[in-house]
């Protein structure tokens, strides 16, 4: 076999799982950002938090109650939401660019 058919093959090989790898990347960070956007702007699932309080040490005394907090972490979604962007601008070009070497390097 010649050697620039086997440079050829491993560079088909490399680019090929680069665009499935960023094409993956894409899929997923533009879904989160949709889930992300549905469930706390749509939606309004709220996220509750449990506040544990001190027990008393003598047995005949009651227990405080446990206070729950049931709220809309915005800030929170905020944050997953920028992350799924920053992940989507880089991947989408990666994959575009990989897909068009892909089937230029395919082509050849």
């Amino acid at each position: 076999m010649d050697s620039s058919k086997v440079v050829k093959a491993v560079l088909l090989i490399t680019v090929a799982v680069l665009f499935l790898v960023t094409s993956i990347m894409s899929l997923t960070s533009a879904s989160r950002i949709g889930a992300e956007t549905v469930k706390t702007y749509v939606l309004e699932v709220e996220t509750c938090e449990y506040k544990y309080l001190a027990r008393p040490i003598e047995p005949e005394a009651k227990p405080l109650p446990e206070e729950e907090t049931c709220k809309i972490d915005y800030n929170q979604a905020k944050e997953r939401i920028v992350d799924s962007i920053a992940l989507f601008i880089v991947s989408l070009p990666v994959a575009i660019f990989t897909y068009r070497k892909l089937f230029k390097i395919y082509k050849e």
